[in-house]
C-alpha cells in the first residue's frame, strides 16, 4: 500500500500518486484510517516527494498509527534525498528601522531592518542560504567578586531580592559585573545569558530578572546550575549578553517576544532571500501509551527513511529543575529533538539528516526498546545527536535494547556547549557502534546515570526519582552523595536501580572534540550500572587544550570493560583513562599524548581499587617527562588509589626518546609488587609519530602476548557513517 504526499498537492485528494495528500496530518489520517480496516498486507509507505514540507505543530503518531508486528509502516524521503521537514517560517515582510531605533550601536544606525510575526511567537533560531545565522551577542563578561562595606564594617551581598550577605559566597542567582561590562537599554528585558559557571562542563542559557546598575549586579530569572564564578577552561570569558540591540552586529539579530519583532542587520544592504525562523524543537513523536509505572501500549514498527529534517527552534532548558539529566546537559522527557521516539519498540530512523537545526536530532524516551538509529548524519543542531533517555532511579528497566549504528555526528551542540554526540542515560543493553564523532563542544559519548538524591526534587536528576522504589532496594530515608566514597557494597546496593548497564560501545571513531567547554572526554561512563563494554573505540586526534580523557570511568562507576581501545594524541590533560572505580583496562594502545599528562597516561582517581584489571596494554611516550601511571584520591574519604591494589601485569612501557626513563619507571612499579611480568621495549609500530599504530610483523608487542586491534575496521567509522555524507 503506498500513499503520497507533496507540498504541492492538496489534503482533499485521495493520496495517490497522480492525487497526493498536501501535509503530513492529513496522511497521518489516511494512516490511521487504512490500519483501522485491516486490509494491509505486510507494508504500508508514505511517500514524501522532494521539496520542503512545512510543519507549524507536531506530528504525533500513535499506537493507532503502527503497524504492530505484523504491518511495517515507513515514511521515506524521495530517493534524491531533497525531502526535507521543515518548521520554519518565511520572512519576506521587512522593513527598514528609522535611524532613532533605541539601543543601536551607532556604526549600525540605519542599517537594521525589522520583520514581524504574529504575537506569542518564540524565536531563538534564524537561517539563512548559508545556515544558521547567530543572534546578537556582547563580549565576554567575567564575573567579579567585590566587597562593599557597609556603615557597620558588614560585607554585603546583593542577591536577586536585594537582600545582604557576605558577596564572597558564589550563588545560582546572579553575578556581579565589572563597570562598564553591560550597558543600559531599553530592551534587557528581552536579553538572555549565557553562562558556563564554576564548574566547567556545563552551561545554561538563562532569562534576565533585573540589573542594578549602581550594584553592578545582574538577577538572573532562572537559577544557574552551578554557582556562577570564573572556571578554569574559560580564559575568554564565561558569560555573554546576548539578544539586545545594544550588542548588536552586521549579520545578527535580535527578537523582543513580547511585540513580536525581529531586527536584523544584515552584512550587506538589504536582508537575503529565504531568512526563516524556526517554530518548533520537536517535528515528529512516535508515541504510546503510558502509565506511571511502565508500558501500557507501545507504538510498533514506524521508521523514517531518507529524509531531511531542519531549521527548528531552539529548546528553552533551564538549570536547576530537578529535571535535568547529568550536569543539565539534557533534559529528562522533553521535546527537545526534532524526532521523539517515547514508548516506541522495533521503530527505526535510517539514511535522514538532521541539520542546522536549534534542538537535537533524534532522543529515545522512557521505554523504548528494540529501536535503530543508522547511517544518518547530524550537523550543526543546537543540542545532542542521539538522546537515550530511560526512566530515573526505579524498578523501570524499560529503555534498552536499541541500536546506534554507522552514524555521522559533527558540530552539535551549537547552542547548548555542553551536549554529548551521543547521550545514554539510564539506558542499557544497547549498542552504539560505528559512529564518526568530532568537532563537538564537547564530550563525543556519554554512557551515565549519575543522580544527586534531593528530596526537594531541585538538584540535576531529582526529579526523576521514584523515592518508593529507592527506599524498597536501598533502605528508608536512603540517601547518597556521589562526592562521598562508597565502595562496592553501597553501589551494589543502588546498582539494579542504575540502568546504563550491559552497554556495548564499540568501533566508533571520535576526534577532535571537546572544542569549547572543559573537563570532558571522548567516551564518559559514570554512575552507571555494570557491564558496559567499550571496545575497539579509536579516540583522537582531540588537541584541544580543555580536553581531559580519552576514556573516563569517572565517580561510582564500576564493573566497566575497556578494551583494544586506541587512544592517541589527547591534548589538554593528556589522559588516556581515568578510573574512580573497579574496572577492566586490557590490550588498549595508549599512544603519544600532545602534552605532558597533567596527572597519567592511566590515571588511578578513587581508591580502593581491588579486583580492577590492568594488563597487556600498551604505553607509548615520546618524552621522559609524560608519566604512564599516576595514583591519588581526587576527592571523597576513601583511600588514595594505588597500582599495587589492582592487578596490573603484562603491560609495556616504551619513551620514544629515553628508553631508560621508562625502565626507570617500571622498576619503581615494580618495587610494590606488580607489573612483575611488564617489558620495557619499542612496541614496533609503523609510524606512531605519525599517527600509524599498526604493529609491524615483527613486533615485539605481539611475541609479549598483545593481540593486535583490528585497525582498518576501528578507522573505517569515516567512511561507513552516515552513507557517506
Amino acid at each position: 500500500m503506498h500513499y503520497y504526499v507533496n507540498p504541492t498537492g492538496d489534503d482533499h485528494n485521495v493520496g495517490n500518486e497522480a492525487n497526493p495528500w498536501k501535509s503530513l496530518h492529513r496522511a497521518a489520517g489516511g494512516l490511521k484510517e487504512r490500519l483501522v480496516r485491516k486490509d494491509v498486507a505486510d507494508e504500508i509507505i508514505i511517500h514524501l516527494a522532494p521539496g520542503v514540507h512545512y510543519l507549524r505543530e507536531p506530528l504525533i503518531l500513535g499506537p493507532e498509527h503502527g503497524g504492530g508486528k505484523a504491518i511495517k509502516v515507513i515514511i521515506r524521503g524521495s530517493e534524491q534525498g531533497s525531502s526535507v521537514i521543515s518548521s520554519g517560517i518565511i520572512l519576506d515582510n521587512w522593513k527598514k528601522a528609522g535611524d532613532d531605533l533605541p539601543d543601536v550601536p551607532k556604526e549600525l544606525k540605519g542599517r537594521v531592518w525589522i520583520a514581524e510575526l504574529p504575537l506569542g511567537t518564540r524565536v531563538n533560531t534564524l537561517y539563512g542560504p548559508k545556515g544558521a545565522i547567530p543572534r546578537a551577542r556582547g563580549k565576554a563578561i567575567q564575573p567579579q567578586s567585590l566587597t562593599f562595606e557597609r556603615k557597620d564594617n558588614a560585607p554585603l551581598n546583593f542577591g536577586p531580592n536585594g537582600e545582604a550577605g557576605y558577596r564572597g559566597e558564589l550563588t545560582h542567582e546572579g553575578f556581579v559585573f565589572m563597570e562598564g561590562a553591560i550597558q543600559l537599554a531599553q530592551d534587557l528585558a528581552d536579553a538572555e545569558f549565557l553562562i558556563i559557571p564554576k564548574m566547567q562542563w556545563t552551561m545554561n542559557i538563562l532569562p534576565l530578572k533585573s540589573v542594578d546598575f549602581d550594584k553592578r549586579y545582574v538577577a538572573l530569572g532562572e537559577k544557574c546550575t552551578y554557582p556562577i564564578g570564573i572556571p578554569h577552561c574559560a580564559p575568554n570569558g564565561s558569560i555573554w549578553l546576548e539578544n539586545s540591540l545594544s550588542v548588536l552586529k552586521p549579520g545578527s539579530w535580535v527578537y523582543h517576544a513580547g511585540a513580536a519583532r525581529l531586527f536584523y542587520c544584515p552584512e550587506g544592504d538589504r536582508p537575503e532571500q529565504g531568512i526563516e525562523a524556526g517554530s518548533l524543537t520537536e517535528y515528529i513523536r512516535l508515541e504510546g501509551a503510558c502509565e506511571p509505572k511502565g508500558l501500557k501500549r507501545p507504538i510498533e514498527n514506524v521508521h523514517l527513511e531518507n529524509i531531511t529534517f531542519t531549521h527548528s527552534n531552539r529548546f528553552p532548558f533551564h538549570g536547576l529543575t530537578g529535571k535535568g539529566i547529568q550536569h543539565d546537559w539534557e533534559m529528562h522527557d522533553a521535546p527537545s529533538c526534532m524526532v521523539r521516539l517515547r514508548h516506541a519498540q522495533h521503530c527505526s530512523v535510517s539514511g535522514c539528516t538532521f541539520e542546522h537545526g536549534g534542538s537535537g536530532g533524534v532522543r529515545l524516551d522512557l521505554f523504548c526498546q528494540g529501536n535503530r538509529v543508522e547511517s544518518s548524519t547530524f550537523r550543526h543542531l543546537g543540542m545532542c545527536g542521539v538522546l537515550l533517555c530511560g526512566y530515573g532511579p526505579s524498578r523501570n528497566y524499560l529503555n534498552r535494547s536499541n541500536q546506534i549504528v554507522n552514524n555521522h555526528i559533527h558540530h552539535i551542540g551549537e547552542h547548548y556547549w555542553h551536549c554529548p554526540g551521543i547521550f545514554i542515560w539510564q539506558s542499557g543493553d544497547n549498542r552504539i557502534a560505528g559512529n564518526h564523532i568530532h568537532d563537538t563542544p564537547y564530550t563525543g559519548i556519554v554512557c551515565s546515570g549519575r543522580i544527586l538524591y534531593d528530596r526537594n526534587g531541585v538538584q540535576e536528576c531529582s526529579g526523576t526519582i521514584d523515592w518508593s522504589d529507592l527506599e524498597d532496594q536501598c533502605g528508608k530515608g536512603y540517601v547518597y552523595n556521589i562526592w562521598w566514597y562508597s565502595g562496592l557494597m553501597d553501589w551494589w546496593k543502588r546498582e539494579p536501580l542504575l540502568h546504563s548497564r550491559e552497554n556495548l560501545i564499540e568501533y566508533n571513531h571520535i576526534h577532535d572534540v571537546m572544542q569549547v567547554m572543559g573537563d570532558g572526554d571522548g567516551i564518559y561512563i559514570s554512575g552507571g550500572g555494570g557491564g558496559n563494554v567499550v571496545r575497539f573505540n579509536v579516540v583522537g586526534p582531540c588537541p584541544s587544550p580543555t580536553m581531559a580523557e580519552g576514556i573516563r570511568c569517572d565517580d561510582d562507576q564500576h564493573h566497566t570493560i575497556i578494551h583494544g581501545n586506541l587512544i592517541y594524541a589527547i591534548g589538554g590533560h593528556a589522559t588516556g583513562v581515568t578510573l574512580k572505580g573497579v574496572n577492566r583496562v586490557t590490550n588498549n594502545i595508549f599512544g603519544i599524548p600532545l602534552t605532558r599528562p597533567l596527572r597519567g597516561i592511566l590515571s588511578l582517581e578513587t581508591g580502593p581499587l581491588n579486583g580492577t584489571v590492568v594488563k597487556n596494554n600498551i604505553f607509548l611516550t615520546s618524552l621522559p617527562d609524560q608519566n604512564a601511571i599516576s595514583e591519588m584520591r581526587i576527592h571523597g574519604t576513601g583511600r588514595k588509589a594505588r597500582l599495587a591494589d589492582t592487578d596490573s601485569d603484562n603491560n609495556i612501557y616504551y619513551c620514544l626518546a629515553d628508553p631508560e626513563s621508562s625502565c626507570e619507571r617500571l622498576e619503581k612499579i615494580q618495587s610494590f609488587g606488580t607489573d612483575l611480568h611488564s617489558h620495557v621495549v619499542d612496541p614496533g609500530f609503523v609510524d606512531a609519530p605519525g599517527g600509524n599504530y599498526t604493529l609491524r610483523p615483527d613486533s615485539p608487542a605481539l611475541a609479549l602476548g598483545f593481540k593486535p586491534l583490528p585497525l582498518d575496521t576501528m578507522m573505517s567509522a569515516r567512511e561507513r557513517a552516515g552513507s557517506g555524507r
